[in-house]
Parts: structure tokens; C-alpha cells; sequence
């Protein structure tokens, strides 16, 4: 078998054997990647799926950025920040006007959705770099955004308890890690140490690293090592937001 091969076919084991694959569909795995990551993505191995799962996303960053819009989470920090850098009261006004404007939440909700997308595809292909240049697993591409796309889908669980807390102090500095015992002011290293001890990221983090390792049929090593450059940019983003 050529080295093409090897990428998209999975061996089948004897039937009825322990080790015979269980076949998991799309709406199924949107299920079994909470509850049990690694048969989820061992069923999807031979077919890895990421439509519905992405789609699934997609929808929900247009609905997540309108809901925080609505909230004025997004005007209170930028209000905020501008009174801190001494702008003047007329300038104030025209940016609260602005957000009032629905073109501007439009805009947002669509350059949110396309922005994740973009974020998705850019995760996928450094994972692929990781994984099949550097590691020399033989993935296919679709591998990689299949765990991508399911691993972000347990984001959301991340995401949505950002939102209620954002609609509940009207802000989007929410903290879920080690920012809760530091200061309001915490700074850049104190925002990337809130992120990396957040659990529910973690989470996240985690069912992309069990992801592409089960897939590639390797240790959990490989997958922590494939998923780390996508993990460092989002700490480094984190910091500076």
C-alpha cells in the first residue's frame, strides 16, 4: 500500500472483535465528543466528519456576537477605555451612537462568524504542520479540521458561560481561572495565566489533543504536542485583548 493510501484507509478488525471500529455519525459524535472523546473520534477515524459540527459553530458565533452586542458588554468596554485614555466627551458620543447603529452589529455578527471560520482553518493547518510535517503522522487535512471543529464545539460550553456572565456585570473581562484570585487590573501576564488555568478551556484543549492522537494512532504525547502552537497563540491573544 503507497503512502497515499495509508492516510484514508483504517484496517478493519475481525467482527465481533474488541477492536473492531464502531461507526459514528455526525449528529452522534455532537454527542459522544463530551462524553466519551476517544470512541467518538476512533468511529470517525475512516470518515471524520465536521459539517454539522462547524455549521453548529458558525450559527452560534452569529447568535453569540448579536446576544453580547444586545447586552452593551461591548459599548461598556470601549466606553471605558476611552474615558481611560482621556478622549473627549464628543468623540464618546459618536461611538456610542455608532453601536446603537444595526449596520454595526450587521457587520460585527458576520466578521465574527467569517473571523472563527478563518480561526478554524488557520488551527487546522497548524496542526497539520505539527502532526503530519514535523511528527510524521499521515493525516489527511480533513483529519485536522474534524478535530478542530468537534474540539470547539466543547468550547462553547466556555463561550456560553462567558455570555451569561458578560449579560449579568456587563463587561466581556470575564474570568474563569487564576484571574479570579488576582487583581481587576491583572495586565497581559496575568490575562494569558487566567486563560491557560481556565477549565473549561482546558477542556476544549483537550478533546482536540485526544482528537488528532486517536486519529493518527498514536499517544496522547502527539496529541499535546500538535495542538500546542494553535494553545500558545490563543494565550498570546488572550494577554493583549
Amino acid at each position: 500500500m503507497d503512502e497515499r493510501d495509508e492516510r484514508v484507509v483504517v484496517t478493519p478488525a475481525a467482527p465481533g472483535s474488541e477492536t473492531e471500529p464502531v461507526t459514528v455519525s455526525s449528529g452522534q459524535a455532537l454527542v459522544g465528543v463530551f462524553t466519551r472523546p476517544r470512541p467518538t473520534f476512533e468511529g470517525m477515524r475512516a470518515k471524520p466528519h465536521y459539517r454539522l459540527a462547524l455549521a453548529i459553530l458558525l450559527v452560534f458565533q452569529l447568535l453569540f456576537t448579536i446576544a453580547i452586542f444586545e447586552s452593551g458588554a461591548i459599548l461598556n468596554d470601549t466606553v471605558a477605555k476611552l474615558e481611560a485614555e482621556g478622549k473627549p466627551q464628543d468623540q464618546i458620543d459618536r461611538v456610542e451612537q455608532m453601536f446603537q447603529q444595526p449596520v454595526t452589529v450587521a457587520f460585527s455578527a458576520v466578521g465574527g462568524v467569517l473571523g472563527f471560520a478563518f480561526v478554524t482553518l488557520v488551527v487546522s493547518g497548524l496542526m497539520y504542520f505539527m502532526g503530519n510535517l514535523i511528527q510524521g503522522a499521515k493525516l489527511t487535512f480533513t483529519h485536522y479540521v474534524s478535530a478542530a471543529a468537534h474540539g470547539y464545539l466543547v468550547g462553547l460550553v466556555d463561550q456560553t458561560v462567558r455570555a451569561i456572565l458578560a449579560f449579568q456585570k456587563g463587561t466581556l473581562h470575564i474570568s474563569l481561572g487564576a484571574g479570579l484570585l488576582l487583581p481587576e487590573d491583572m495586565g497581559p501576564l496575568g490575562k494569558a495565566l487566567d486563560t491557560a488555568t481556565d477549565p473549561l478551556m482546558l477542556w476544549s484543549t483537550a478533546v482536540l489533543a485526544i482528537g488528532v492522537s486517536v486519529y493518527a494512532r498514536k499517544g496522547i504525547g502527539f496529541g499535546i504536542l500538535t495542538v500546542l502552537p494553535g494553545f500558545l497563540i490563543a494565550l498570546a491573544a488572550s494577554a493583549f485583548r
